[in-house]
């Protein structure tokens, strides 16, 4: 088979990640041809061919002059990572939508248009694709739930876990000997993932129950929420206790999580939720929401809570630092349960539904 993948998106951090093992193990498991499109300059280390095309995301160019390129490199099948596929290609597609968070957060979008013009994208590629893949339960629900389509065209295949996320003693030594004890949050600094509410619980944790631990924020800041969120840091007074840190490379984020006493992860809403599955890849107990795709992903090797709920947020986080062994618990099955994941096994899901579809 003759395959193209839309890699425009390689330097994205959630949807990045996906293209990046995807292209990586595809070539891995199977002979067919893949072609990526994108910048070569970005994909040379992937050692697969590329069709130029740096069109920009969402626009009119992708949705006219991408098509026409896809056309004509005459392939067997077309996989777009995201929502944002040239509906103007006339062949077979599989479309992956990670979540829908568009439509449930319009307030990501600069404008009412953008809001439909999302809207309208989405809906063409379930019409237009042959196949979609959800990666969770939760979003082919969301998929449902907001389109109009037979639910036997979607497909579940979960995300995965890099084989670099594992316990290492040493790391574990070497940080907190550097940051000391510290509670770990990685995600983007956005309102969607409830990053006031954690610090309003921290806040709680330092003075009433006298905690020592630091807070480790690690995410891109989103402006203008980050504003709101160091306002809040400044009233509390926690500036000397909460550590942000924006950029760090793959070997620097699984220090962070080997080091970390416990992740908490109180989004409001994930498609999947990668990085409670790094976490407990690395051994690092996980505290999480028990809303969207969160319950689906963590099971029962991690303690889910409200995300609305501030008392029981406290005492839950209170209850994993002072209890060794419910901590060492969390960690056996969390390591079990990461294990259900990895980019192989999604790689082979997803060639499995390239030759179903010829």
């Amino acid at each position: 088979m003759r395959i193209g993948i839309d890699a425009r998106m390689i330097d994205n951090l959630g949807i990045g990640t996906y293209i990046r093992n995807l292209i990586y193990w595809l070539p891995k498991i199977s002979n067919n041809e893949y072609i990526l499109f994108g910048e070569s300059n970005k994909l040379r280390d992937f050692n697969l061919p590329v069709i130029e095309s740096n069109f920009p995301i969402y626009s009119w160019q992708e949705q006219v002059f991408f098509a026409r390129i896809i056309k004509k490199a005459k392939l067997d099948v077309f996989h777009s990572p995201h929502y944002n596929l040239p509906i103007m290609y006339p062949k077979k597609i599989i479309v992956t939508i990670h979540d829908l968070i568009h439509l449930i957060f319009p307030e990501y979008l600069p404008s009412k248009l953008a809001w439909l013009y999302a809207k309208f994208l989405m809906k063409m590629a379930c019409k237009r694709s042959q196949k979609i893949i959800a990666v969770s339960e939760n979003t082919k629900n969301d998929i449902l739930r907001y389109f109009k389509i037979d639910s036997t065209k979607i497909e579940i295949i979960y995300e995965g876990v890099e084989e670099i996320f594992k316990p290492s003693l040493k790391k574990t030594e070497m940080m907190r000997k550097k940051y000391g004890k510290y509670i770990l949050y990685v995600g983007a600094i956005r309102p969607h993932k409830n990053i006031l509410c954690l610090i309003e619980a921290f806040y709680i944790l330092k003075k009433i129950y006298k905690i020592e631990h630091k807070l480790i924020l690690i995410g891109k800041q989103k402006i203008p929420y980050i504003y709101q969120v160091k306002k809040k840091i400044s009233n509390c007074l926690l500036e000397n206790e909460i550590v942000f840190i924006e950029n760090v490379t793959q070997d620097e984020l699984v220090d962070f999580y080997c080091g970390a006493e416990l992740f908490v992860f109180i989004s409001l809403y994930e498609g999947f939720g990668l990085p409670v599955v790094e976490a407990m890849a690395c051994g690092c107990p996980v505290i999480a929401s028990n809303i969207s795709s969160l319950p689906e992903i963590v099971g029962d090797a991690g303690i889910l809570v409200n995300p609305y709920n501030i008392d029981e947020i406290c005492r839950c986080i209170y209850k994993v630092l002072t209890d060794r062994y419910l901590q060492e618990d969390m960690c056996k099955k969390g390591l079990q349960q990461a294990k259900k994941f990895s980019w192989y096994l999604t790689a082979k899901k997803t060639l499995e539904l390239y030759e179903q579809l010829m």
